[in-house]
């Protein structure tokens, strides 16, 4: 088989293998939403990019969105191995914590809206790795 085709077969092969991966991708685990001050906090995402949504409790109404953090992938892995999930949220004052399924945590300022990469500084309890 000529240089060319064999390329072309292998770019193919590693195409399909990643479209496929993708397929097999798991939803995330349920997080528990923070509700305070008739807010109601929660995480959601596709898997590449996390957010955390602020929502009116009473009308249920998007009140703001921010981005926490994207997954970065690369397209020789299998997608469900690379993305990962917000897994915790925590409000402590006026900050938001999130950590993700790595145990990377992350604070949120509800006033200001920045995110912030932070020391998790056991904000989160042990029974909550589990």
């Amino acid at each position: 088989m000529p240089v060319r085709q064999t390329l072309l077969l292998r770019f193919g092969l590693v195409f399909l293998i990643g479209a496929t991966g993708e397929a097999k991708s798991l939803p995330p685990k349920p997080v528990q939403p923070v509700i305070a001050d008739g807010i109601r906090y929660s995480a959601e995402g596709s898997g590449r990019d996390q957010y955390v949504v602020a929502a009116d409790l009473s009308s249920g109404s998007l009140l703001w969105k921010v981005k926490v953090f994207r997954s970065l992938t690369t397209p020789w892995k299998e997608i469900d191995v690379q993305i990962v999930f917000i897994s915790d949220l925590k409000l402590v004052g006026d900050t938001l914590l999130v950590r993700d399924e790595r145990s990377r945590c992350y604070s949120v300022n509800l006033i200001t809206k920045r995110v912030k990469k932070q020391q998790c500084n056991g904000f989160f309890s042990l029974k909550a790795l589990g």
